[in-house]
């Protein structure tokens, strides 16, 4: 009894995918442009083509939740932000929480240089303990080194900091044995907006800070270089294994392809004005992936079928092998997606802009590797392969139309000497079956008499005689 697989598409399908890959080619182009045109507009309007996180940007950011029941209008949080002297202050409440905002703000550190060089001042002044070598502070850093030569009291030297203007914990540092190191703890920017709002709003306000965040401007920057070159070094290596792995007429396609796919997707983040920020590079690594690696095996799919049907033309095998993979691709891809909404539907902060990311790329990849990896491969092996149906090298497809003849001929003259060799070992066979017929006849004629056995026994001695002929 043979078995029967589940098959989302019924064996036998035909459907276009080389005829009808101009549409979908144009409909990927207008994609990129809508993409293009909606982070043109959002930083004409908005100073910036993405919602760019804090990892990003530089700066801080607090989740805050407010007190049970009061109702805080989100235009008074701006406006008391704003009073309060924070830069570029932003705020947002949280659509899958219950009163709950975040805060962002341009300010990274709760305290300026101008201010650290007064608490140096204030520590130097100090009775007790003398500093054996000057503080160690960089500007949005969170934290203050000292080093004493005594040790210090640190209640009394908190409260000193706290009155030159910074306010913290100090706590023991580490370094030599001989030395007293301290470390201030400044209060975070998340504590400073928290006390800004509760004194603008009416205290307990903001009854509790959920999550507080700072990343200085110059770090923001290099996290931004970072990300791109993760992506560009994820797209070389991955065209160097395609290159490797099949043949350098498919790379160009994947590699297309991947591209496409991680642009659209940015451009959802742009159109939507989600946060953009380091989980996101991870989503967009995690869909360059998992698309690949559904484009490697319709690829896969297409060589084995290239190297059966040699003489049919190579549009025509990758419509079949792209029908044939068409049920796993639909399988697989449905089944990531439904987990990946499930997570979009049911999750929260970062994990739901993560989801959101793997569900445009999952649905972009599917679609890129049917409709735009394989017409690229179509028009590479066309314009530098002069469109062979079989994987050759640009210069053996060129040396292959001079030596089709030859090679021809040469198939030929293998098939005839099998056919010869095949006629003569028929023809032996039928000989000494010959012969051993005529030697039976032969006997028979000499036991009946030596006249009626004499011309069957010279027939069999010129049948042993004779050779078979090949």
């Amino acid at each position: 009894m043979a078995q029967k697989f589940f098959e989302l598409i019924p064996p036998g399908t035909r459907f276009p995918f080389v005829k009808t890959a101009k549409y979908f080619i144009a409909l990927s182009a207008v994609l990129i442009v809508v993409s293009i045109a909606t982070m043109a507009f959002n930083y004409s309007t908005r100073g910036s083509a993405l919602n760019f996180g804090i990892d990003f940007a530089g700066g801080s950011s607090a989740r805050l939740q407010l007190a049970p029941g009061k109702d805080v209008p989100i235009q008074d949080v701006r406006e008391a932000l704003d009073a309060a002297g924070f830069e570029s202050a932003s705020a947002v409440t949280v659509p899958d929480a219950d009163n709950q905002i975040i805060v962002h703000v341009k300010d990274v550190a709760s305290i300026d240089m101008a201010t650290a060089k007064g608490c140096e001042e204030a520590v130097n002044a100090y009775p007790k303990a003398k500093l054996k070598r000057p503080m160690s502070y960089q500007e949005g850093a969170s934290k203050m080194f000292f080093v004493f030569e005594s040790a210090p009291v640190y209640s009394e030297l908190e409260a000193l900091l706290a009155k030159a203007g910074c306010v913290g914990k100090v706590d023991k540092g580490t370094g030599k044995q001989d030395e007293f190191p301290v470390e201030l703890s400044l209060v975070g920017m998340g504590v400073k907006i928290q006390d800004e709002l509760n004194q603008a709003l009416g205290q307990g306000t903001v009854t509790a800070i959920v999550s507080s965040e700072t990343v200085g401007a110059k770090v923001g920057s290099q996290l931004k270089a970072d990300g791109v070159k993760s992506l560009l070094y994820a797209l070389g290596f991955i065209f160097l294994y395609v290159m490797l792995r099949f043949d350098l007429r498919f790379a160009p396609g994947g590699i297309l392809a991947l591209a496409h796919d991680a642009f659209i997707t940015v451009g959802a983040f742009a159109l939507t004005w989600k946060e953009f920020n380091l989980q996101t590079i991870a989503a967009l690594l995690t869909i360059v992936g998992y698309s690949i690696n559904d484009t490697i095996v319709v690829f896969d799919r297409i060589r084995e079928r290239v190297a059966l049907s040699r003489d049919t033309p190579i549009e025509e095998t990758t419509d079949i092998a792209l029908n044939e993979t068409l049920s796993r691709t639909i399988l697989t891809s449905g089944t990531t997606l439904l987990v990946v909404l499930a997570t979009w539907a049911l999750g929260t902060g970062t994990i739901k802009d993560f989801a959101f990311a793997l569900m445009i790329g999952i649905v972009v990849g599917t679609y890129s590797s049917l409709f735009i990896a394989c017409p690229v491969f179509l028009w590479v092996n066309r314009r530098f392969y002069g469109g062979e149906g079989h994987l050759l090298t640009p210069d053996d497809a060129a040396a292959a139309t001079v030596d089709a003849g030859t090679v021809l001929a040469a198939e030929n003259a293998e098939v005839d000497e099998a056919t010869g060799r095949a006629i003569g070992d028929l023809r032996a066979e039928a000989a000494a079956k010959a012969a051993s017929q005529g030697e039976g006849e032969a006997d028979k004629g000499q036991g009946v008499g030596a006249e009626d056995g004499d011309e069957p026994a010279k027939a069999s001695r010129r049948r042993r005689r004779q050779r078979p002929q090949s």
